[in-house]
């Protein structure tokens, strides 16, 4: 198993055994020794001979003393090479650091399928599909923030499968301030998907530790504060993974048809979209009620024309996935929209898109933001870039929708990085209804760039209303090569959706610092005004949270690795925290987590 991840029931006291292979130096062969970072894992032989050919150690785990979940040490492999080895002694005397995971998995019974409460949180796509050559796999996060163990039942409905026939359940528990990692959730707890089936579904994440009247209450239940989760679905090849950030969505914030006729309709908007030469779209919708639903799914060219209407039944707790949308309907178009909505039925819905690189097949996902959801006269859009160091092209593409029938005037504004420089601001008009595209936004609108690769160039963009405005802005930084781009989507933030002084932290999931992936935390400054802001890392095997306090100066932008800066190697399923201590500013964050081999990035928003 190339993944090094094997899976044994919650509460097992069978020792895991695993084999890992070390690749050897055809020049000659080596001593090595051969260490662990774990209590629970142990490493045979401990040292060696390291032959050309390599050499395969066995790693056994001990779970006696592990919790429900998913749990990553490390094999540290030490290879050590004669001072007079040459040119050898650079490849060869150094650490080869191995990750490897045992998942204990709890039970898993069908049941009848029922309504999710109000706080359920939903992730509208796992899956789990064996290829040749490729591994598509869903990485699940769940964080209990409260000061109790918490219990969650966790409920997967299979992709056409009929809802009304069961789902697949079971029950997990969390430590207060703990985070479990569910890693490959859909092979190793419901154990479907092996070589050439695909299993896809919808995994609703349930609090069995929520009061009654939260049951089909408001949504700003204690749960959803104190509950936070996300999923990495990606494929992993043999030069790396190419993943996509999945949010968790409230199944309060589900749409469905008006209650009575004088109501708007609610409305999920999906922009960034595109079927071209370079990308392909493939589009989601998920039913989650159990009930039917009859949804409009409309296709609009940035200039805000109509370029199709498609109706799609969708059964109670169906989930749709419709590969190559935009090309099935013969639309060819760089740049586009898609709204969806219920017509009939009384089903709730969620909407997403997946835009896939056609050079790459990097996938980005697109969530659905709902029309007059957002009133704001500010918004901010973190981690934009004109990087050119030699290694890599970074660039942002940004979009901003006008969802107001009148035009609306705004100020584009580029705060730099640290404030290394002066923000530069430039005025703009969007009409009603059009999608204005900004690609490579600092060049283009702002006529900054990188100098040739002398500067690093990156920043916060703020957009500024003269008063309330209805604006959807969004944005692609991504890595420009030779052979196709490596991206990751990031929409923007309203000082409401910010935090400030005495209120909640902010969350990050999906954090690692390991031989697979590298994070960095991205900060900015939303308001205008200063913040003292305390970082901590809480660590899944550790009772020491490192922490770290600065001052945000106003509407600074601020990213750096700061697993690496505070010294944590090999740090798996790590969770961040940002919390306003003092000022009057308001805070974003988000986080970035890089493969080390594809270099591709996947932005995990704070929650």
């Amino acid at each position: 198993n190339p993944n090094h991840n094997s899976n044994v029931p919650a509460g097992s006291k069978r020792i895991v055994v695993q084999q890992v292979f070390v690749p050897g130096f055809p020049d000659g062969s080596f001593p090595f020794t051969a260490t662990v970072d774990k209590p629970w894992l142990a490493v045979t032989p401990p040292s060696g001979i390291l032959p050309p050919q390599g050499i395969t150690l066995t790693v056994t785990a001990d779970p006696s003393t592990l919790p429900n979940g998913t749990f990553t040490g490390t094999v540290l492999v030490n290879i050590i090479t004669p001072n007079n080895a040459g040119g050898i002694a650079s490849r060869a005397n150094r650490a080869l650091n191995i990750p490897v995971s045992v998942s204990l998995v709890t039970p898993v019974v069908p049941q009848p399928k029922t309504e999710p409460y109000a706080a359920s949180l939903i992730i509208p796509s796992v899956g789990h599909l064996d290829g040749i050559a490729s591994r598509w796999q869903s990485d699940i996060r769940v964080a209990n923030t409260s000061a109790s163990k918490a219990h969650y039942q966790l409920v997967f409905t299979p992709q056409g499968d009929d809802a009304s026939k069961g789902v697949k359940q079971t029950t997990i528990e969390i430590d207060p301030n703990g985070t479990t990692a569910l890693d490959d959730i859909v092979r190793n707890w419901y154990g479907v998907g092996s070589l050439g089936e695909t299993a896809n579904g919808v995994l609703e994440i349930r609090p069995l530790d929520t009061p009654t009247n939260l049951i089909t209450g408001n949504a700003t239940s204690s749960f959803t504060q104190s509950t936070v989760a996300s999923s990495r679905t990606y494929n992993t090849t043999s030069t790396g993974t190419l993943g996509q950030f999945i949010p968790a969505v409230p199944f309060a914030n589900f749409i469905g048809r008006p209650a009575s006729s004088n109501q708007l309709a609610q409305v999920l908007s999906l922009q960034q979209v595109a079927q071209s030469d370079a990308y392909r779209t493939n589009i989601g919708v998920v039913e989650a009620s159990g009930k039917p639903a009859s949804v409009m799914l409309s296709v609009f060219a940035t200039s805000g024309a109509k370029l199709l209407d498609y109706p799609l039944e969708l059964r109670g707790g169906e989930q749709v996935q419709l590969n190559g949308f935009l090309a099935e309907h013969g639309i060819s178009l760089s740049d586009g929209r898609v709204e969806v909505k219920v017509v009939s039925g009384d089903g709730k819905v969620t909407a997403y898109a997946s835009v896939v690189d056609n050079h790459t097949n990097d996938p980005l996902l697109v969530s659905g933001t709902q029309l007059n959801g957002v009133q704001a006269d500010h918004y901010v859009l973190p981690g934009v870039a004109d990087l050119n160091n030699g290694f890599a092209s970074w660039r942002t593409d940004a979009r901003i929708f006008n969802a107001s029938t009148t035009p609306q005037a705004a100020t584009l504004t580029f705060y730099p990085q640290n404030n290394s420089g002066s923000p530069v601001a430039n005025a703009i008009t969007i009409n009603p209804g059009e999608v204005r595209t900004l690609d490579n936004i600092l060049q283009s609108f702002f006529a900054l760039t990188s100098n040739g690769g002398s500067s690093n160039l990156g920043g916060a963009l703020h957009i500024s209303t003269p008063g309330a405005s209805n604006l959807i802005v969004t944005g692609r930084t991504y890595n420009k090569t030779s052979d196709g781009t490596f991206g990751q989507y990031i929409p923007a933030v309203t000082a409401a959706e910010a935090v400030g002084a005495s209120e909640r932290a902010l969350n990050i999931l999906q954090v690692e610092e390991s031989p697979r992936y590298r994070t960095n935390l991205g900060l900015a400054e939303v308001s205008g005004r200063e913040a003292h802001v305390e970082i901590t890392v809480n660590l899944p095997d550790s009772k020491v949270s490192p922490r770290i306090e600065f001052t945000m100066a106003p509407n600074e932008f601020r990213q750096f690795g700061i697993i690496n800066e505070l010294g944590l190697p090999n740090t798996y399923n790590a969770r961040i925290t940002v919390k306003v201590l003092d000022g009057d500013g308001r805070i974003t964050a988000y986080g970035s987590v890089i493969d080390r081999e594809t270099q591709d990035p996947t932005y995990v928003p704070a929650q």
